[in-house]
């Protein structure tokens, strides 16, 4: 009887968090360091105080994914004012920093390739666009028979999006059902490090990529 019970409850998770992820297509809000666990903070201190390293405090966007059995990774698009230029600037960690007794010496792989200011503006466009819809899911906990669980979002992948604009603005997302609004946006983050790491230099955008981007960021903005 205890094991039906769980299969329901495991089921109903299922259900609840496809109908959740359906539903908030959108970035969330990212709590402040007086909102998160003492185990956030210790962790993404260290993720920011290895996997930063080198990278500028003001970026024109930031892409970071933090997963749950892979290195932590992050996309950033830096201006160079003396010489009015902008770079693609990828890193990822060799090894995970998560649960890892030595993180401090963790290598921290770069590649960094020059992009067009054209480039910069249409991705900075998604991006703006994308976090100014950010808001707090409507559901994020289900009862079942008078109980209430929580969902954890600790089997999965937590991707961060970030534009600068007076400020860095972010939000969150984590592991969208395929073919969302997020799904896309999270996709064509992932093309740019596939540009970032290519022997490309200045990256180029293909026409199919830029097609993807306009599209998305016209439908995002009819996006409530």
């Amino acid at each position: 009887m205890k094991y039906i019970r769980f299969f329901v409850i495991v089921i109903s998770l299922l259900i609840f968090v496809n109908k959740t992820n359906a539903q908030s297509d959108h970035l969330e809000p990212i709590d402040g360091i007086f909102s998160i666990y003492n185990y956030e903070f210790d962790y993404y201190s260290k993720v920011r105080k290895v996997l930063f390293v080198g990278l500028t405090d003001p970026p024109e966007i930031r892409f970071l994914i933090v997963p749950s059995f892979t290195p932590e990774n992050i996309l950033d698009i830096e201006f160079d004012r003396k010489n009015n230029t902008y770079s693609l600037v990828y890193h990822i960690c060799e090894k995970m920093i998560w649960d890892n007794k030595n993180w401090e010496s963790t290598n921290v792989l770069e590649y960094r390739k020059e992009i067009s200011k054209e480039s910069v503006e249409l991705i900075k466009s998604l991006f703006k666009e994308a976090i100014s819809k950010t808001k707090y899911p409507d559901n994020e906990i289900i009862g079942l028979n008078g109980e209430t669980y929580y969902v954890s979002k600790v089997d999965g992948e937590i991707y961060y999006f970030s534009n600068y604009e007076m400020g860095l603005k972010s939000g969150l997302v984590w592991s969208p059902s395929e073919g969302t609004k997020m799904d896309r946006l999270i996709k064509i983050g992932i093309e740019f490090i596939g540009l970032a790491k290519s022997d490309d230099n200045p990256v180029l955008l293909n026409d199919k990529l830029q097609k993807e981007i306009v599209n998305l960021t016209n439908e995002l903005k009819q996006f409530p």
